[in-house]
């Protein structure tokens, strides 16, 4: 009887546990002090009940919210005033730990992370960090009107974080602002970064080549469809159907919302001089059915960049975080140990 009973009652926390939303992995982000300030309410169990809702029932905020309780892992989020608006920065990792701060791609926010950031987290404080021109929880109110703005503010919140020193990924447009913000540090007496990692960035190394699933992928942009993302994403997603539902919807919505992504325009490939400026340890990672890469991409990376390391990831497309996460895991923390 008292087997059944002890088994009784830990089917009864476990379910309360899952209705709560695990609230007890949320106090193990120990929060420093440069961040308390910033320090939002936890929200996770809120977020973790909106998955039982239908995404129809949801404004985009919430359906952010929502994707956000796909970290797999304890996180808290921060709330930055900056010159150009608040800004939404996702905390997770040891309060100890070297920062590892992370941009995310176009038409995306800081749930695009959700199938690496408990590899990454193990070893690293991690600082997702929201765009103002994305679709996550960062809000500007001023008006943008180039990139070298959206690097001052990246730089700024640096500053308001008190992070001296860090290493830096960008995905996709992350990766091109992750360039940028990298050769805007070289001109201070010390950059703060210390390596980067660059996962497919896009019209970094070179214009995309206009191509079938270019121009697919611009209709689904501009007309989206929750009925078919799936078979849309095929043109930049080896493995459409690992994408998580949840994370899908927020998608979609913000297509949406904003189908013409802000200074999409002002995305064009870096110069050799400015790429021969990027000194510091940086990994190229593309995938070998890449929309926005190819093998030209990594050569002239390679031949480029002074101290240049790069890596083709198989059975991967554009979308290469999720296609081959734990390809794509290991790939950054051997490259960031060294």
């Amino acid at each position: 009887m008292q087997v059944i009973s002890l088994i009784r009652a830990l089917v009864i926390l476990t379910v309360l546990v899952i209705l709560g939303g695990c609230d007890w992995f949320d106090d193990k982000v120990e929060i420093i002090s440069a961040e308390a300030a910033y320090l939002l309410p936890d929200r996770h169990a809120e977020n973790v009940k909106l998955q039982q809702q239908s995404a129809s029932q949801l404004s985009n905020a919430e359906l952010y919210q929502r994707a956000l309780s796909l970290w797999p892992i304890a996180y808290r989020e921060l709330s930055v005033p900056t010159s150009l608006g608040q800004a939404r920065v996702i905390v997770a990792g040891p309060a100890d730990a070297e920062p590892l701060v992370l941009l995310h791609g176009m038409h995306a926010n800081s749930a695009m992370w959700y199938p690496n950031i408990a590899a990454l987290a193990e070893h690293y404080r991690v600082y997702a960090i929201d765009d103002l021109l994305g679709s996550g929880g960062s809000r500007a109110s001023a008006d943008i009107s180039d990139m070298e703005q959206v690097v001052s503010w990246y730089q700024e919140l640096f500053d308001r974080l008190q992070l001296s020193s860090l290493h830096l990924v960008g995905a996709s447009r992350g990766g091109w602002q992750a360039v940028a913000i990298t050769l805007a540090e070289s001109t201070r007496e010390k950059s703060r970064i210390q390596r980067l990692v660059l996962l497919s960035p896009a019209q970094t190394f070179g214009w995309i080549e206009l191509s079938g699933d270019l121009l697919a992928s611009i209709f689904f942009t501009i007309n989206p469809d929750r009925n078919e993302v799936q078979e849309s994403l095929q043109s930049v997603s080896s493995r459409p159907h690992m994408i998580n539902p949840i994370y899908l919807d927020q998608y979609v919505a913000a297509l949406e919302d904003d189908p013409v992504p802000g200074l999409i325009t002002e995305l064009r490939p870096f110069s050799d001089q400015q790429l021969q400026q990027i000194t510091l340890p940086t990994l190229v990672l593309i995938g070998d059915n890449d929309m926005m890469n190819n093998n030209d991409s990594l050569e002239r990376a390679k031949k480029i960049l002074v101290q240049g390391h790069t890596k083709q990831i198989k059975n991967a497309g554009h979308f290469l975080t999720v296609d081959q996460a734990e390809q794509v895991n290991r790939a950054m923390l051997t490259f960031l140990s060294r």
